[in-house]
């Protein structure tokens, strides 16, 4: 069976947006879904998500990919460079963006926080980012530019904003569709 990991975005916790359909779909398809939570009071500290990673996750077979969005994406990476594990199947990258992105919400510190990108290459053998031209808080670039510098592939939409409940996502039904065709496969 293969493991999920989903690791929700700055804005908000594991009950905002689509984290908790997405959970309980995957689950009612088969899936073991671990979703990630840090309060929205502790979201500020890229440190804090890196500690409550260690803590909630638990990373032990090829068979597991991550589901990220916003900071929980460069939370996400930093989690899985410095972590003890071989490697994983996949992560997903809803909006996510690298440590030295620029054109990002202004409210994000990432406190000279620096990834060795190459060792994270070598953890995780698939991604795949999603981003939106619309996006208010990432611009779709840095997104693409992640997805570059990791070797994936990127789908870039026109619409969607920064996927969340305001942007109308409270379920994310081609999400879920693309993730199990690609993993599947």
């Amino acid at each position: 069976m293969t493991d999920i990991i989903i690791v929700h975005s700055k804005y908000g916790d594991s009950t905002n947006h689509w984290y908790e359909w997405l959970a309980n779909n995957l689950v009612l398809e088969g899936y073991n879904v671990t979703l990630f939570n840090l309060p929205v009071e502790d979201s500020g500290n890229l440190e804090q998500w890196i500690n409550k990673m260690r803590e909630q996750l638990n990373v032990d077979k090829y068979e597991t990919y991550f589901v990220t969005h916003g900071l929980g994406t460069l939370a996400s990476l930093k989690f899985l460079e410095e972590a003890h594990i071989k490697q994983i199947e996949g992560l997903f990258s809803i909006s996510g963006f690298m440590h030295d992105a620029q054109d990002i919400d202004e409210n994000v510190n990432l406190e000279d926080h620096v990834l060795d990108y190459t060792v994270v290459k070598r953890k995780v053998t698939n991604f795949y980012g999603l981003c939106a031209k619309d996006d208010q808080y990432v611009a779709y670039k840095e997104t693409k530019r992640l997805m570059d510098t990791l070797g994936g592939k990127c789908k870039v939409t026109d619409n969607g904003g920064h996927f969340m409940e305001e942007d109308g996502f409270r379920t994310f039904t081609i999400l879920q569709g693309k993730m199990q065709k690609l993993m599947s496969s």
